[in-house]
């Protein structure tokens, strides 16, 4: 057990040092988070759209305008799930590469993963179809019970998962082969994958308090007479919201991709260290996949 939790530190460690060394990381969750605003932005206009073309069909066939919308909702849901899917394969690539001893861009890091896009975009397509099974069953359910079983299968869905992306990206297994593959190396890993991931949302957990209190403390300086004030503290406690969200989201990532490694090579260190951190070598644009 104390081999366990000292490993679990180490991999926690790498993962906020590497952001720290490198902010090109953060590029990673940037490009998947106003992506997925984008498509957001692209579902509301057409789903309003579509609303107003059903409020003028005054009696005429709708069953059309609604198959759209579901349509639609589903096509913006799946781009949702793919963009999820592709970006943290591409940090997961970035990261593995920079825990190998090697300098790549970000470019590389979507380099590994438009070769593997075929199978991610199956993988997106997989999971966000369970994702909508599991809520609908849910959804089915009344109450407390409801709230239960989509918080238990979409947490047994996520540990089970957990190593999907690597292994897509990195063998040659077929994707119901590589969810087995996840599953088994996540169980051998069990101790150190549960105490990171914790120790993470535990860091994180405290970044997000700071900045809901910076929030309310803001809200109640401006109700009480100090708007300045008050809208500054609200200002820092958005920017502070964000920057927890870009870094914990770059923080699961390199972490997942630490826990691949460990798990398929026994390092827990990575082969990049401070010292030569600026002397790795680059990545040729042309390198084969790692």
């Amino acid at each position: 057990m104390p081999g366990t939790f000292r490993d679990s530190w180490k991999l926690t460690k790498t993962s906020f040092r590497m952001i720290r060394e490198d902010r090109a990381l953060l590029v990673f969750p940037v490009v998947v988070g106003l992506s997925i605003l984008g498509v957001i932005a692209l579902l509301l206009v057409g789903e309003y759209a579509l609303l107003v073309a059903l409020a003028g069909a005054r009696g005429g066939p709708t069953n059309g305008l609604v198959a759209a919308a579901v349509a639609l909702f589903l096509v913006a849901y799946f781009a949702m799930v793919f963009l999820s899917v592709y970006g943290t394969a591409a940090l997961i690539a970035a990261a593995t590469l920079k825990l190998n001893g090697r300098q790549p861009t970000a470019a590389d890091g979507w380099r590994v993963a438009r070769a593997r896009i075929g199978r991610l975009l199956l993988w997106a397509l997989i999971t966000a179809t369970v994702g909508l099974v599991i809520q609908a069953i849910s959804s089915r359910v009344r109450g407390v019970g409801g709230v239960v079983i989509g918080a238990v299968g979409g947490a047994t869905w996520a540990v089970v998962t957990y190593f999907v992306v690597p292994v897509l990206l990195y063998e040659n297994e077929r994707t119901w082969a590589s969810l087995k593959r996840s599953v088994h190396l996540f169980t051998s890993t069990f101790g150190r994958s549960l105490v990171s991931n914790l120790v993470v949302a535990l860091l994180l957990g405290a970044g997000i308090v700071v900045a809901v209190v910076l929030g309310l403390a803001g809200l109640l300086l401006a109700v009480h007479g100090g708007l300045l004030l008050g809208f500054a503290l609200v200002g820092v406690a958005i920017a502070v919201g964000v920057g927890v969200a870009l870094i914990g989201a770059a923080a699961e990532g390199i972490l997942r991709a630490a826990l691949y490694r460990y798990a398929t090579t026994g390092k827990i260190d990575p082969d990049l260290m401070p010292a030569g951190y600026g002397a790795a070598t680059p990545l040729a644009p042309n390198a084969p996949l790692p």
